[in-house]
């Protein structure tokens, strides 16, 4: 079993994209996605097919948020203009299966493996602008949903001592994942829906702890 702590470079392009609009229009500077670490905390656990193959599960869970505030002028005096993209949970269950081209032997442990799964996510986009006299919602989206995922990635497992009881794991890997769908949205700047579009698809990097059972 390994515990392990997941750095994540999600595309989100098209959020990015909505987000840089907004930075345009209303001459904001909000951060996107690309500007934050997206962390995650993961768990897997294995059996053993033989010395090479073992196929186990992988269920990882994340949240968090961009946010910033800015002053804008308005008829009614300086306002706060306020963004919030919050992903009050991201969670996925996969299916993996691992080889070993050295076998599962010695200290020092390569793989490949690969996966395939469900992932669940729910976030919220707020944009207001308030003062004294301004309590002004612009936009709110709430989004959620199921969406499959893939990945593929390799490691190395690499024991502390000859016992092989206890490990150190390090990996890369490269996941496909994607919730594109259309949602309802309220807010003095959108349409009655938009195209929510959660694209987690890029390149991820985990170190972790493991013990040997």
């Amino acid at each position: 079993m390994t515990v392990y702590l997941q750095q994540s470079w999600p595309k989100q392009t098209e959020t990015n994209r909505q987000i840089k609009e907004v930075n345009a229009a209303l001459g904001s500077s909000f951060k996107t996605w690309d500007d934050v670490a997206n962390l995650n905390l993961g768990v897997q656990a294995f059996r053993d097919l033989n010395p090479r193959w073992k196929v186990g599960l992988e269920l990882d869970y994340s949240r968090g948020k961009i946010d910033g505030a800015t002053t804008l002028d308005t008829p009614a005096g300086p306002a706060t203009l306020a963004f919030e993209q919050k992903y009050t949970i991201y969670a996925d269950l996969l299916a993996l299966a691992q080889f070993r081209p050295l076998g599962g032997n010695g200290r020092w442990i390569p793989f490949l493996q690969a996966g395939i799964g469900l992932a669940y996510e729910k976030d919220r986009t707020l944009l207001t602008l308030r003062n004294d006299f301004l309590d002004e919602t612009l936009i709110q989206v709430d989004n959620s949903g199921w969406f499959p995922m893939f990945t593929v990635g390799a490691g190395v497992d690499v024991y502390f001592s000859n016992r092989r009881t206890w490990y150190a794991e390090v990996g890369v890997s490269y996941s496909w994942a994607r919730l594109k769908h259309d949602v309802a949205a309220s807010g003095a700047l959108t349409p009655g829906t938009v195209r929510a579009d959660t694209d987690s698809t890029g390149p991820n990097a985990w170190l972790g702890i493991g013990r040997r059972f």
